[in-house]
Formats: structure tokens, C-alpha cells, sequence
């Protein structure tokens, strides 16, 4: 057996794994924190989605469908109507103030806000989720759950609040992620004072987009190459030695 053969099918074993690998890097992981001053600046902008749904919450509502979250509620509606934060683009200029848009309030930032998703009205878990940070206190935590409610992960504690709190839009940052096997909830939280947060959106992605192989499929493949290459190795060996 030629020597070269052999090193194709290492090569297409060391191949298969890296593929495997990076696929499932790209199948679930953390997004953010990133400046958003609008959804121009979302990672899922221009995404290809099954169904995508994005709460701005400019009609003083958490009306989205398939979402509920379980503490505090819409700005203008549980806090008042002024000294808002908003995304700044909400109010139809970018100019460094949110205070004319909507956004979601609750006046405990160490308990966070936790929105859940619900499977039977969206017909099936997103596989993106994330939300704006805008306004608060302390550091500030975003955490991901699976369709088990287990944790995919944690970004943070990170220190994005600047002592003010006149909706200003500079310190707005995004967090999310994704996981092909669904997201059931994100909790957003900061160790301090309210908490005041925007631009919920979550989508699920289009078939095709985000595929993972089967790992107990590919483990078996690689494995089989990964012999059947020994095997050559040896044969080409006990031929060279009886010639």
C-alpha cells in the first residue's frame, strides 16, 4: 500500500474532526456584550429564521408572541412616563438619548428579569435569544437555558453602568445566544438598584442553518477511518519487510 494513500485517509480523519468540532462551536454559544444603539446592530440582523420576533415594547406592551417573563413589567407602565432608557434608535434618531422610546423595568436588578419561552405557541424553542441591557447599576450577568433548564452559560459579571441614570444610550449593550437544541429562557440581571433592559428578540433558525452532526455517528466514523488507516499502516509495513 502506497504511503500516500495512507496519508489521505489520516488527512481526511484529521479533517472530519475539525469539522466536528467547529460545527459544534458554531451550535451554541455566547454573544455579547456588543454596543447597540439599534437592531441595525444585532448579531441576528439579517439572519435566516424559521420565525424571528423582536419586542421593542414602543407599544407599551411585552406582546410577542410565545414569551412571558416573571418579574417587573413595561416602563412607561410600572415606573412612569419619564426617565426612560431606550434603545436609542426607538424614538426615530440616534442621538445619544433613549428617554423618548419604551423599554422593560423591574426594580430589583439583583433578581433580574428572567423571560421564558414557550415551545407549544412558537411551535418550537429559538435557537437565538438575546436582549439589550440599558440601564442599571453594579455589574451585570446574562445567563442561557437549554429546552432542560440547564445552563449553556454565563457571560459575565461585567461593568457596563455609568452612574447615570438619564437615558443615555453609550453604556446599551446586547447579549445572547445561541444553541441548536433550543432555548427555553434568558435571565438578565445587575448586582445593583432596578434594572432596565430592550430590544428582546429571538428567532428560530432556518433548517439547513444550523446543523450539527450526529455525535455518536461521526464518533463511530472516525474511529472506523482511524483503524482502517492503522490497518494500511500495518499491511504496508509487514510487505516492506518481506520484500
Amino acid at each position: 500500500m502506497k504511503t500516500a494513500s495512507i496519508f489521505r485517509i489520516v488527512f481526511v480523519v484529521a479533517f472530519l474532526a475539525t469539522a466536528y468540532l467547529s460545527a459544534g462551536e458554531a451550535s451554541a454559544g455566547p454573544i455579547g456584550p456588543s454596543p447597540y444603539l439599534s437592531f441595525a446592530d444585532s448579531p441576528f440582523n439579517g439572519g435566516s429564521f424559521s420565525y424571528f420576533h423582536l419586542e421593542t415594547f414602543e407599544d407599551h406592551l411585552l406582546n410577542t408572541p410565545g414569551v412571558t417573563a416573571n418579574a417587573g413589567g413595561v416602563t412607561s407602565v410600572v415606573f412612569g412616563p419619564s426617565i426612560h432608557d431606550s434603545v436609542d434608535a426607538d424614538d426615530g434618531t440616534i442621538d445619544g438619548s433613549g428617554l423618548a422610546g419604551d423599554s422593560y423595568f423591574s426594580a430589583s436588578g439583583s433578581s433580574g428579569v428572567r423571560f421564558s419561552f414557550n415551545a407549544a405557541i412558537l411551535g418550537s424553542l429559538p435557537t437565538h435569544a438575546g436582549i439589550v441591557w440599558t440601564d442599571g447599576d453594579g455589574t451585570t450577568t446574562f445567563q442561557a437555558f437549554d429546552a432542560l433548564n440547564n445552563s449553556l452559560g454565563i457571560i459575565g459579571p461585567v461593568a457596563l453602568a455609568n452612574g447615570s441614570f438619564n437615558g443615555e444610550t453609550a453604556e446599551d449593550r446586547f447579549f445572547g445566544w445561541t444553541n441548536v437544541g433550543g432555548i427555553s429562557s434568558i435571565l438578565i440581571s445587575n448586582t445593583s438598584g432596578g434594572i432596565e433592559v430592550d430590544h428582546l428578540q429571538y428567532g428560530l433558525a432556518a433548517s439547513g442553518t444550523a446543523s450539527v452532526p450526529e455525535p455518536g455517528s461521526l464518533v463511530l466514523l472516525l474511529s472506523g477511518l482511524t483503524g482502517l488507516a492503522a490497518w494500511r499502516l500495518r499491511v504496508a509495513s509487514c510487505l516492506s519487510r518481506s520484500t
